[in-house]
């Protein structure tokens, strides 16, 4: 995670502030401070603005971080906060239930609620004071009302938000598939960002309050981030349904075991016999040549390309291992592999995978790229 000014490692989490914060801060400033110099007359009113932003920006932090607290809780690993101008995010990643998803999802927003609820219990003490609570009152009762739109806005049951992930859940758990649940909130995402835009435009008007194009422009910039981020989610509902029909056999490209003391001459020769045996039939792919040791263990493969370039007078002296490219340790992969656990694994190391059955033999090779290319094909 990158792109921003770390805050530190709160519950051993990497904290960042994006730049874009002080754009919604320069925001709050300009839109707060007039109501504040109400109360506060001149340049102190900005401070005081920038005291409301500080403030919210707390409020999003406790937010994410009792996202990421609950995450942990169940069993993810969290690898970042970031706080920006439209509020925050926490990426975690692991297996989760529909169960522990909600658990994560609606934390954030009961945060909020309960700030709300504080900021006014403590408003309600000052108002009772003699005189008020002066500043310290009204940035409470923003407070309030700010965590308390924010906890009603986050748990609308639809994606991006978290109320649709609290749906996506649902949904899940009923029909026992989390794309189900995905599609069915990333769709009332995409309804409900056309009625925020909707609302933004027509809803002053028919209550006779009049409406101001920076409303508008707000209607739409936040329409526009949920239309986003429901898209988002039922592009990624998609890539889950094909995810179970992922199999090894299917997507590994033909190819043969050589020992790595191999000549080059051997190496075109063995491969010339097994194409004539039939080991590319049924395959688009041209065969790939996997080196492995006297115990059958694959060490490189074997680059056409370079093989190719390889005079003919040199092809009888020439090791293959001098046209190869050497694999990582383990790099292969059990001919059976399928579903999340093939997509988990080429995740986890990327790049070329030698299949083998079960005694170790050689049966194919698979490129990450093949998968990732299975998986998001539209």
């Amino acid at each position: 995670m990158r792109g921003g000014i770390s805050l530190g490692r709160p519950f051993g989490v990497p904290l960042l502030l994006a730049p874009s914060w002080f754009l919604f801060a320069a925001l709050i400033v300009v839109v707060f401070s007039p109501v504040v110099q109400l109360r506060v007359p001149g340049p102190a009113s900005y401070v005081v603005a920038f005291g409301y932003a500080v403030l919210l920006l707390v409020s999003v932090l406790l937010h994410e971080v009792a996202h990421a607290v609950a995450a942990k809780a169940t069993g993810q690993r969290v690898t970042g906060i970031v706080l920006n101008v439209w509020g925050g995010f926490t990426s975690h990643e692991g297996r989760t239930t529909p169960g522990s998803s909600a658990l994560i999802a609606v934390v954030g927003p009961v945060v909020n609620g309960v700030i709300a609820v504080v900021a006014w219990r403590l408003r309600d003490g000052l108002a009772d004071q003699p005189g008020g609570g002066g500043v310290v009152e009204l940035l409470l009762g923003a407070l309030m009302l700010s965590n308390a739109l924010l906890a009603v806005f986050n748990l609308l049951p639809g994606l991006p938000l978290d109320g649709g992930h609290a749906l996506e859940a649902a949904v899940w758990k009923l029909r026992g598939n989390r794309a189900a649940g995905t599609v069915a909130a990333g769709w009332v995402g995409r309804v409900l960002a056309v009625l925020v835009f909707l609302g933004g435009l027509l809803v002053p008007r028919l209550l006779g309050w009049g409406s101001s194009i920076t409303d508008v422009v707000w209607a739409a910039l936040v329409g526009a981030l949920l239309w986003q981020g429901a898209s988002e989610a039922l592009k990624f509902a998609s890539v889950q349904r094909r995810v179970p029909a992922l199999s090894v056999r299917a997507l590994q490209r033909p190819a043969i075991a050589v020992n790595a003391r191999a000549t080059v001459e051997e190496v075109v020769r063995t491969a010339r016999a097994a194409i004539d045996a039939g080991a590319t039939a049924g395959s688009a792919r041209d065969l790939e040549v996997v080196l492995v040791t006297d115990d059958g263990v694959p060490v490189a493969v074997v680059d056409t390309a370079a093989l190719r370039q390889v005079p003919a007078e040199r092809r009888t002296s020439l090791g293959a291992g001098a046209t190869a490219r050497a694999l990582p340790p383990r790099s292969w992969l059990p001919e059976d592999l399928t579903g999340e656990q093939l997509l988990e694994a080429v995740q986890v190391r990327p790049g070329e995978h030698v299949v083998v059955d079960t005694a170790g033999r050689v049966r194919g090779l698979l490129h990450t790229g093949d998968v990732i290319a299975a998986v998001t094909a539209r």
